[in-house]
């Protein structure tokens, strides 16, 4: 993938329906990238119109996906990772009208094995939003999915199918 394309999130993050909240990257290196999006009425924390701004911090961890799976390369599928820790978050808003287009823009501050800690800004067109640091893990081989779909199929088996995670 080139440096300049504008990418689909879809195809680099593995969140699906209401929680896939960027729906384009661009600008990706291999130690950030831009990613931008839409304010939906369909976003979680939505009421009245407005949007909760600690939505901003899923906003940074789903850039963080898509960096991860970019850096792999064409034809990988995105993995499951998980947002370990807020180091830092300063919101500017206590909430985002819907129909706020947002940039998110986040750079890798270093990388230990499988944790890394990034840093993340939330803008729109007219005002800083949220600057945040997060700490993320991602298992180098499949071993969250694999525990999450062994999860999966030991609840069904407790509940008498009818649970999971």
């Amino acid at each position: 993938m080139e440096q300049s394309q504008l990418l689909q999130a879809k195809l680099l993050i593995p969140h699906r329906r209401r929680m896939r909240l960027i729906d384009w990257v661009k600008k990706p290196t291999q130690n950030g990238l831009q990613a931008e999006t839409t304010v939906t009425e369909a976003w979680p924390l939505n009421r009245d119109g407005r949007v909760s701004s600690i939505i901003c911090i899923e906003l940074v961890a789903q850039a963080v996906a898509a960096l991860s799976t970019w850096r792999r390369g064409d034809g990988v599928r995105p993995r499951v990772g998980l947002l370990a820790g807020i180091k830092e978050v300063e919101f500017s808003y206590s909430s985002i009208p819907v129909m706020t287009k947002l940039t998110i823009q986040i750079d890798e501050l270093y990388h230990i094995g499988d944790y890394a800690v990034f840093k993340g800004k939330v803008n729109s067109e007219s005002a800083s939003l949220c600057e945040t640091i997060i700490q993320v893990v991602e298992p180098e081989k499949e071993t969250l999915s694999s525990l999450v779909t062994s999860q999966r199929i030991n609840s069904r088996e407790d509940e008498g199918g009818n649970g999971g995670l």
